[in-house]
């Protein structure tokens, strides 16, 4: 099928994303988000459309990892299906598994529109979307009705769970309430293989107040107390300060966590040097390329200390299977993308994991797992 996704490559970079980089962005991704639900529910179409996009010749991908069986290591990153419909669709493309919201336990309506702003040569979008989200139990009911179809349950699904202040008065006690709450409910409907708790949103007017160590260990020492029967993540910030990074990955060390995810916008855009130009005016944190070093070091920085305690998620600028490797060498045992879709199209999970198998191969490893964390084990 590597000839399939040839061809919708070319139709995607030649005619539909031309289509929609003319419009804006907050629009496209309107009409995306609707053009799959509508497309998932008919019959036929959705599994010609897999077969076409999906690589199936992955036995050197498959894993498992804390009791979950994955087809692949690629996964979608939370931000793109905020309420947790398209299932079906994430499937059909041929993602490994996906990650879901962030999600909320009351709706939230997010920031003033647009949420979203281009970078074209630099391959990014800035997100101010201020977790906008239906709120967990809408969201719970959303995937009941996906999970009616068993096909709908064979993709791993992760739910990131936001850590955010309910309204401007809201003090840590009532946001670390919500959270468990959450958790609680989230754990309790058996819905989930994994939960990711989003400390680090860069797209709200907070300052990440839970990425301080003394503030984190009291939300995970809360988060302990619950009796969650599925794998927690921890989604990381994008800092420059090794040293703060190296604090909260000790904290979390210390408590139920199973693993990190790495690492999340770049919020800080003083070091990034953009092609574009970008108003100070445009609010939120850079996706995609720009992310793409920094979390590179930050994944190698947490193998280095903590690849036998933690394990990684690697997300932030992946376009193409040697970004995707890097990680995996790096340390991550799995990967995760939003962005590359918006520039490449449909056919990159395929395109990734096709090359991810070669690039296996080349190397002489019969497993994905082989390869996790070589670069720094060379050193």
């Amino acid at each position: 099928m590597k000839f399939s996704r040839y061809i919708i490559r070319f139709l995607y970079k030649n005619v539909i994303k031309k289509f929609l980089f003319i419009i804006p962005p907050d629009k496209a991704h309107s009409i995306l988000v609707s053009f799959a639900r509508i497309y998932q529910s008919l019959p036929i179409l959705p599994l010609i459309t897999k077969f076409i996009l999906t690589h199936r010749n992955n036995n050197r991908l498959k894993q498992n990892i804390c009791g979950i069986n994955f087809s692949n290591p690629v996964g979608l990153s939370a931000g793109f299906d905020k309420n947790i419909e398209l299932i079906p669709t994430m499937s059909m493309v041929g993602f490994g598994y996906m990650t879901g919201g962030s999600i909320t336990i009351t709706p939230r309506a997010g920031n003033p529109r647009p949420w979203f702003y281009r970078l074209p040569k630099s391959k990014s979008i800035v997100v101010h979307a201020g977790l906008a989200n239906d709120g967990a139990n809408i969201i719970l009911q959303n995937i009941k009705r996906q999970y009616k179809k068993e096909a709908n349950r064979k993709i791993p699904l992760f739910i990131s769970i936001a850590v955010v202040a309910r309204s401007q008065d809201s003090t840590e006690a009532d946001i670390i309430k919500d959270v468990c709450e959450a958790m609680s409910l989230v754990s309790g409907s058996g819905l989930a293989k994994a939960v990711e708790i989003n400390i680090s949103c860069p797209n709200i007017d907070d300052n990440q107040p839970f990425t301080y160590p003394d503030k984190l260990d009291n939300l995970l020492s809360q988060l302990d107390k619950i009796n969650a029967d599925m794998p927690i993540f921890i989604k990381m910030p994008n800092l420059v300060d090794f040293v703060r990074f190296g604090l909260i990955l000790e904290i979390i060390s210390k408590h139920k966590i199973n693993g990190v995810t790495i690492s999340n916008l770049v919020k800080d855009r003083s070091n990034i040097n953009l092609k574009d130009k970008l108003p100070e005016s445009v609010k939120g944190g850079l996706s995609g390329k720009p992310c793409r070093d920094r979390s590179l070091d930050l994944i190698k920085f947490t193998y280095e200390k903590y690849g036998d305690r933690l394990l990684i998620i690697g997300v932030g600028g992946i376009f193409n299977a040697e970004d995707a490797y890097l990680k995996i060498r790096a340390g991550s045992s799995l990967v995760a993308l939003i962005t590359g879709l918006m520039f490449e199209g449909p056919q990159l999970v395929g395109d990734i994991n096709h090359g991810l198998d070669k690039l296996l191969k080349r190397d002489g490893f019969s497993s994905l797992t082989e390869a996790i964390g070589i670069d720094v084990k060379k050193k």
